[in-house]
Order: structure tokens, then C-alpha cells, then sequence
């Protein structure tokens, strides 16, 4: 009983409470809610929706945010509190425009929020034996100006391109030309009350270990040099005094709803590793998608994955009202300091194609803006990022470059934009970083890429369609083939069957209309592989070129993309190719001066001065076998008994994952060694059978 009482007499309340337990109302009747979540997954936690990735779902769910609002709410007795006269809410991230009321004492003086890259605090004093919150979401179109809400233009008084440059959510949300259209509300991140609001985000600090890697990393950081030259203006990183070919991709949410769980974990660590087993040295952030959740960076971190930070702006332009000016500075600060702990981290750059879409895109006519309103628009876009109308791309006294300066420690570089020049401008390959996109969007053969190559190529690409077996797992099976409502819906740019059709009749001699659906999407992705393979080839052979990441590295749900990984985790041909061109710069210095990087790349030279349609391709003939290491992993051994060209290989029944070598040439009497490694580690390889697909296959006519 002693004991006992001691115990009882030492124990303290917690300084710090999170709040997990909450419900949704939807038609007059409560819910369970998971937060962290969005009101999407917690519909289909529930059963009310379907899930959105599958078939054409996405179309049945538009219903879901743009017109109706959501209420959560959430109890939690006195007792169960913090100790403390006046404690504070702690908000983490709230998903969309929306009031937040404590014990129903606000009244018409609701706390309105409206970022959802910012955590918020309010104070309030429990009266009762419990305290009761609620937060109701506001469509994206509300609007109550006379309590200073306003979601659309009417205020600003200036039209903008689109409803998003008016409040803080995730652009792509809202659809992208990979993503699906699903804006989306809720309590996205942490919420608690604490006794102190110096405790926010205490679950996000860095451990030890990585503030210690931080320490001895950033005290030798990785600098950017842009200077004048003969050509124009580099790009170059340099690292201990020495330049940096920069080899990876461009990376965007790992979902629809990108909520810190265990599943979206996985996703990052299949994604990041298979990053780094590729030979990438970078990740670009792209501007469109969020602030990424601490465990990314911890991960690049630990894997030595240098990251390119974009601020969350992305082909929009913004308005400058004092209220928009003050949430994004806020936000700025709030983001930088937290992101900045991590060593990965060695550029801000101010936004995604803002200027590009300022100056190439049509706005200026389409709009009818007076030259009063390009002022002002132009002057919005200098306070925020540093707008570079010559070829400088930097700021000291933009809104988002101060932040940089008071908020990250380690005095990172910031530029304002990306690109510095749009792929129409003859600048484009010689000042600074370049998205060339003649290729895909231009419709222009892949040699274009000889010429068109930049300083720094910080986008480029070319779409494919995943494999059948990826197909199958969001596609009913009638509905198999190209034309489908399904493969339609799953397909978001408006040109995208034909711009592939095309380039594939020119290089394949193929095309969706002469193929099955199983052996078109092998040969989308012989041709993707191809033509931004070629892109890297170009890029790692010019000397004036310090880097190359390409458009993009993953999905954020099932869909045909740019990306080489799928949305399941499978490598695409595009991944292999990558990682084969990338090892061949396997030291930390520019291309000209590799050792032994001629010899390899005169293998390429000769390996892309003949289309495919153009070789002469004999009966494959192989043997085949399989076995299993000691640790489990399944191994392929194939050899070739005829030359063999893109040798795919694949488990049957489908297994999501990669093999360490895939999509491969043999020629006669080669060997291929392939090991397995599943997306999921705890599946069972055991009984799987091994399907090869040749392109020898087609062109013979199997």
C-alpha cells in the first residue's frame, strides 16, 4: 500500500495531449474519424464512398468537397487535460478553409483557417467538466465577406487562372495531367492541447542521430554557383570545391490524401530506396504537391538523397491582399525552419513555372488585363518569390527569400523559380536550369534532346501506361483494353494516347490500334525508357550540362505517367534504364571528366543510332530457371540461346515489386542473374512461375 501511494502521489499529467479520438457527421448521423485523415478516407473507412482509385470511382466521389461543408468534433474530459488556467489548441495542418469553435463559446467569432501548410494555435480556458471542439470545413466556392472569407476573386478584383491561387491546399488535389481531380478536406496532420505552445511540434524535432549527421554534413554544405560564362549562366553544384553532376527525378506526393500512416510509409521507403539503388544523387520537390512529412526527409538523410525544395507555388499566379501575403509568410517561415534541421536539404527555390506561365502561356490575352493589373500582378510576383525578369535568379527581399534568410540556419541558396526560361525561349538551354518539354508536349522526336540540351535539366519526359498486371489491379476485367471508360478515366492528359501512338509508330512501327493491351503497355514502356533514356544520355554527354532529373519518378495513384515507378511499387522500363545510364557517373563529379565515361557512353551512341523498328530481330530462344537464396529472395537465371532484345520478366501470379535487373538485351550465350525483391517483404515468392516477354516476340509475330 505504500508503494502504492507513492506512485499515486508522483504521478504528473502530461504537459502535451493529442487528440485522435473524433467523428464525421454525414446525413444527421456521426461517424468515426481518423485523424490524421481526410474526409475521403474516412468516408471510405466507413463505407460510403468507394475507393476513388478504382475503375472510373473517381467520377462518382466529385460530390464529396465542392459544394457541401464537413463537421468534426471531439470530447475530452477535464480530468484528461493538461494542468493549466489557459491551455492552447495546437492544429498542425487542417486541409482546406474551415472555423474551428471550442465549447460553443465563439459564436459569430469563429476562428477561420485557411492553409493547410501552417499549424495554428489557440489559447481558450476550460469552464466544464469537458471540452468540446468542432471544425467545419467550408466548400472550396464560400464566401462570407463581411467576415473577411472570401475563396474566389471577388475581392481581389483581378480574374486568375484558377480558383487555387485563392486559398492554400495542395494544387494537385485538384487535378494535375497524372492526377486525379479530388479536392479534399480534414485534419491532415497532429492535433493536442498543451500547457505551453512552445511544445508545438514536438513530435516532428529530429532524433540525436540525425542532428548529429546534420552537424557534420552541413558544415561542408553542397553549394549552387549561377555565373555568367561564354554560354550564358551556369547551374552547377559543387561539393568540397568540387562540381556535382546532379542525377535523379522529380517527386511528387505518394498520394491523393498524403497523410503520414503507415502504409504511405512504405510508399517512401520502397520509393526512396529504390531512388538510391538507381544511382540518383536528388530529388526535386516539385512545387505542386506539400511541404513533405519529416519521415521523407529523415529517410533522404539517411540515404545521402540530396533534396531541391520547392515552396508549395506551382503555374498559378497569387494574389497579393495583405490577408494571402501574411498566411504565405507564415507558412514560409513555419516550413523552412522545420525542413531546414535536415542535411538532405541544399536548395530553395521559390516556385514551380510561375514566371514560365507569366510570360509563355497565354495569360496576358486570355485575361484582358489592363496594364494597371499586370503591375500589380507583376509586383505580386516579385514580393513573394523575386521575380527575375533578366537572367538573375535570385532575391534577398521577396517574402519567401527572407524566410530562407531568418529561418534556415545553415544558409542554403534560393532562387526564385523554375525554370529561369520556358522551353520556347532560346535561353532555356544556355541560363540556368531548363524544363524542356518540346519533347512530349511539342509532340517532337526524342533527338531533339541532342540540341535542347540545358545547363541543368530540372524536367523532361515522356508517358507510358503501367503493365497489364498493375492494370488489372484498379481495371474491371471487361473493361481490359486501351479505349476503356476505365483506362480513359486513369489517363489524365488530353493528348496522352496519341502522343505515345504517335512516337511509337515512328520508333516501334507499332501503335494501341496493331497491339493487344498486355503487349502495348510493354512497348509504352520500351518507348518511355527509349526517349527519356535518351534525354539522360544526352545530358550526362554534354559537358555544359551539371544535371538531370526527369519528369518524374512516382504516382500518387493508378494511372499512365511519366513516372518509372508505379503507383504499386513496380519498376518501369524507364527505372532500369535510368539506373543503368546513372551508374555510369557513379563518382561525385560533372560528366566531362568521369573516368572511363567515353568508352561507356560510345556503347549508348551505337545502342541509339538504330530505331528499334529497324533491327532485325531472330526467334527468341532461351533457357529459363529459378531458385531461391538462402535468405529467401527468389533469383532468375536466364540464358540466351539467340539474341534477345528487352527481355521482361515478370512473376506469375503478379507479385508488385523488382527484380535488380530487368528489361535487359542478351546476346547469344548471355547470362542473366535476376533477384526478386518485393514490394512488400513479407510476401510469399515461393510458388510464383516466371513469364518472359521478348520484343523479338512482336516483331516476329510470336
Amino acid at each position: 500500500m505504500a508503494m502504492s501511494f507513492v506512485l499515486t502521489a508522483c504521478a504528473t499529467k502530461p504537459d502535451t495531449v493529442e487528440l485522435t479520438e473524433w467523428q464525421f457527421s454525414w446525413h444527421n448521423q456521426w461517424y468515426p474519424a481518423t485523424v490524421p485523415g481526410f474526409i475521403h478516407t474516412d468516408l471510405m473507412a466507413n463505407g460510403l464512398i468507394p475507393d476513388p482509385y478504382l475503375a472510373t470511382n473517381e467520377d462518382s466521389v466529385r460530390w464529396v468537397y465542392d459544394e457541401r461543408k464537413w463537421v468534426y468534433r471531439t470530447t475530452i474530459a477535464r480530468e484528461a487535460l493538461p494542468e493549466g488556467d489557459t491551455l492552447w489548441l495546437i492544429t498542425e495542418g487542417l486541409a482546406g478553409p474551415c472555423e474551428i469553435d471550442i465549447d460553443g463559446r465563439y459564436g459569430h467569432d469563429l476562428h477561420f483557417y485557411d492553409n493547410m501548410f501552417i499549424s495554428n494555435e489557440l489559447d481558450f480556458v476550460p469552464a466544464d467538466d469537458s471540452v468540446r471542439i468542432k471544425v467545419t470545413f467550408l466548400p472550396l466556392e464560400h464566401n462570407d465577406w463581411s467576415r473577411g472569407i472570401d475563396l474566389k476573386s471577388g475581392r481581389y478584383g483581378i480574374p486568375l487562372p484558377d480558383r487555387r491561387a485563392f486559398t492554400r491546399i495542395a494544387p494537385y488535389q485538384q487535378g494535375w495531367d497524372w492526377g486525379p481531380k479530388m479536392p479534399t478536406c480534414g485534419i491532415w496532420k497532429r492535433v493536442y492541447i498543451t500547457n505551453n505552445p512552445n511544445h508545438r511540434n514536438t513530435q516532428n524535432i529530429q532524433s540525436s542521430q540525425n542532428t548529429q549527421i546534420a552537424q557534420s554534413t552541413l558544415t561542408n554544405p553542397i553549394t549552387l554557383k549561377q555565373e555568367p560564362d561564354s554560354i550564358g549562366q551556369s547551374f552547377t553544384f559543387y561539393r568540397d570545391g568540387k562540381p556535382l553532376f546532379v542525377k535523379g527525378a522529380n517527386w511528387i506526393p505518394v498520394h491523393s490524401f498524403p497523410i503520414d500512416d503507415s502504409a504511405n510509409r512504405a510508399r517512401y521507403r520502397l520509393l526512396l530506396t529504390s531512388a538510391k539503388e538507381a544511382g540518383f544523387n536528388m530529388l526535386r520537390v516539385w512545387g505542386g504537391g506539400i511541404y513533405e512529412h519529416d519521415y521523407f526527409f529523415d529517410l533522404c538523410d539517411s540515404l545521402g538523397l540530396m533534396v531541391w525544395m520547392d515552396f508549395n507555388f506551382s503555374t498559378m499566379l497569387y494574389p497579393d491582399n495583405d490577408e494571402m501575403l501574411a498566411s504565405i509568410r507564415e507558412e514560409a517561415r513555419q516550413n523552412v525552419a522545420r525542413i531546414a534541421k535536415h542535411p538532405c536539404v541544399v536548395l530553395w527555390c521559390g516556385n514551380n513555372e510561375v514566371k514560365n506561365g507569366w510570360e509563355d502561356w497565354g495569360w496576358q490575352s486570355q485575361f484582358n488585363w489592363t496594364p494597371e493589373q499586370r503591375a500589380r500582378l507583376e509586383k505580386a510576383m516579385d514580393t513573394i518569390f523575386g521575380y527575375p525578369s533578366t537572367s538573375s535568379n535570385s532575391s534577398t527581399s521577396s517574402i519567401l527569400a527572407q524566410a530562407v534568410r531568418d529561418c534556415d540556419p545553415y544558409g542554403r541558396p534560393y532562387i526564385t523559380t523554375s525554370p529561369l526560361y520556358g522551353w520556347g525561349h532560346p535561353e532555356c538551354t544556355t541560363h540556368g536550369d531548363s524544363h524542356y518539354w518540346g519533347v512530349w508536349w511539342g509532340e517532337l522526336p526524342f533527338e531533339v534532346y541532342k540540341e535542347k540540351t540545358g545547363r541543368f535539366m530540372s524536367e523532361y519526359g515522356f508517358q507510358s501506361y503501367p503493365m497489364l498486371s498493375t492494370i488489372k489491379q484498379f481495371c474491371p476485367e471487361d473493361q481490359l483494353y486501351i479505349d476503356s471508360p476505365t483506362l480513359r478515366s486513369h489517363q489524365k492528359h488530353g493528348r496522352g494516347l496519341q502522343i505515345i501512338d504517335k512516337a511509337m509508330r515512328q520508333y516501334y512501327g507499332f501503335d494501341s490500334k496493331s497491339l493487344n493491351l498486355e503487349d502495348f503497355c510493354y512497348v509504352s514502356q520500351l518507348l518511355q525508357a527509349w526517349g527519356t533514356g535518351y534525354g539522360i544520355f544526352c545530358h550526362i554527354s554534354d559537358p555544359r550540362c551539371d544535371g538531370t532529373l526527369y519528369w518524374q519518378l512516382n504516382d500518387c495513384w493508378p494511372v499512365a505517367s511519366w513516372s518509372s515507378i508505379d503507383y504499386y511499387g513496380n519498376w518501369k522500363a524507364l527505372h532500369y534504364r535510368a539506373q543503368a545510364l546513372y551508374k555510369l557517373l557513379s563518382q561525385p563529379q560533372a560528366a566531362a571528366s568521369s573516368p572511363n565515361l567515353g568508352e561507356q557512353l560510345r556503347y549508348w551512341e551505337k545502342y541509339y543510332s538504330v530505331y528499334p523498328k529497324d533491327r532485325t530481330y531472330p526467334e527468341a530462344k532461351y533457357t529459363l530457371g529459378q531458385s531461391w537464396q538462402s535468405d529467401g529472395k527468389l533469383v532468375v537465371n536466364i540464358t540466351a540461346k539467340s539474341d534477345l532484345y528487352d527481355v521482361y520478366i515478370e512473376t506469375v501470379p503478379h507479385i508488385n515489386g523488382h527484380f535488380s535487373s530487368n528489361f535487359v538485351d542478351l546476346r547469344a550465350d548471355q547470362k542473366l542473374r535476376a533477384v526478386f525483391y518485393p514490394a512488400d517483404p513479407t510476401a510469399d515468392v515461393r510458388n510464383v512461375k516466371i513469364k518472359v516477354k521478348t520484343l523479338n516476340e512482336l516483331y516476329n509475330g510470336k
